[in-house]
Parts: C-alpha cells; sequence; structure tokens
C-alpha cells in the first residue's frame, strides 16, 4: 500500500514537471516560472541543493510538501539558513525544475 502511494505521487510530480517551464521561441524567457513561498530546512551549498518545506505551489499543481531542490547557481544560496522565510523561483532545467532566483521573505 505504501509502495503504491509512493508511485502515485511520484506520477503526480513527474506530470507536472513534463509540463513546466516550456522554452520560449528565439531564446526569450521560458513561458513557465513557477513562484513559490516556503521555509528552509538545510542549505548544501556545496552540492547546489536546498530542502525546503513548501507551501502549494498552483502553477504546478503540487500540494504542500518538504522536497530538496537543486540551484542553477550556486550565488543563489548565498545568506540563506536554515529556518528562513524565503520567496523563490522555479524553471525546468537539464534535470528537472531548478530554483533560479530565492530571496528572503518579510517577517
Amino acid at each position: 500500500m505504501k509502495k503504491a502511494i509512493w508511485l502515485g505521487l511520484f506520477g503526480i510530480i513527474v506530470m507536472g514537471v513534463a509540463g513546466a517551464g516550456q522554452a520560449a521561441p528565439d531564446g526569450a524567457v521560458p513561458l513557465h516560472v513557477a513562484a513559490a513561498v516556503g521555509v528552509v530546512q538545510q542549505v548544501k551549498p556545496a552540492e547546489g541543493k536546498v530542502k525546503i518545506s513548501h507551501e502549494p505551489i498552483a502553477a504546478l499543481g503540487w500540494p504542500a510538501m518538504i522536497m530538496t531542490f537543486r540551484v542553477k547557481d550556486k550565488s543563489v544560496l548565498e545568506g540563506i539558513a536554515a529556518g528562513d522565510k524565503v520567496n523563490f523561483e522555479l524553471e525546468k532545467g537539464a534535470t528537472g525544475l531548478v530554483i533560479t532566483r530565492m530571496e528572503k521573505a518579510a517577517k
């Protein structure tokens, strides 16, 4: 039963990612950038990863959950620490969705 739930969740995520971040013609800005809000759980600057407990992301049809994301550029993680509430943007990258922008949210 537990395995079926995880497979179902994986399928939902894959379907959401498949339609996200389609490239625009002539090198224009991607058509789909998803904005999100969450609380940082863990930062791994050397790996270019951050674990975030995010609120629902309507643009992707995702419920609130805790996920580890890659960042497009490690400099995005500068000044970010566990416990920070952040606003961030996701774009489709070569390895899936990546965070392209992140800033601390107003308290």
